[in-house]
């Protein structure tokens, strides 16, 4: 449980995203500014559906501060749009629960850095932090600038006829485990 004096609640909830998506391979102190830059930057909706997953995100806010009894702290959020950081880990969190975890080998983490290898923004860690190209990349993402076959999402599918920039990203999600997990 996180103590309540003088602490600084969205801290807190960064700091506890940052524990679900960082390993042993993607330490902390390597990849804090990719992490902070994806949570100062807010969730763009461009697709009606994709609302969704800003909602899985709000919702994953909301259930952290209840699970840490701070939920007198959800005023902090109030007009906040939810971070890219958010709803990647959201996302994450949903490809684990579709692809499932029967050897338990994989773990959220893995799904992130997945995503974000997709991206290609992964190799952005602190000795090779370069905010201006994770924005750039981040904004052609949100603003479906990338290719029909989704090479420059998080969701690229190799073997499919659909113009994935048509597609919320839930479809975009199944479509991507077909080809790389069934």
């Amino acid at each position: 449980m996180v103590a309540k004096v003088d602490f600084d609640i969205k801290k807190a909830y960064f700091d506890y995203l940052v524990e679900k998506v960082c390993d042993k391979q993607h330490q902390r102190v390597d990849y804090i500014p990719l992490l902070d830059l994806l949570n100062s930057i807010p969730f763009v909706i461009v697709m009606e559906m994709d609302g969704n997953r800003a909602e899985d995100a709000a919702f994953n806010r909301k259930t952290w501060l209840q699970s840490e009894d701070l939920y007198e702290y959800l005023y902090e959020f109030d007009d906040e749009k939810v971070t890219v950081l958010e709803v990647l880990v959201s996302i994450a969190e949903r490809l684990e629960f579709q692809v499932g975890n029967p050897m338990g080998d994989r773990r959220i983490s893995d799904q992130f850095w997945e995503i974000l290898r997709n991206l290609d923004i992964e190799k952005y860690s602190a000795d090779n932090y370069k905010p201006l190209n994770i924005k750039e990349k981040v904004r052609n993402w949100m603003l479906r600038k990338y290719k029909k076959d989704g090479s420059g999402s998080i969701f690229p599918v190799k073997n499919c006829e659909k113009d994935m920039r048509n597609l919320q990203i839930w479809d975009q999600m199944s479509l991507y485990i077909y080809e790389n997990y069934m």
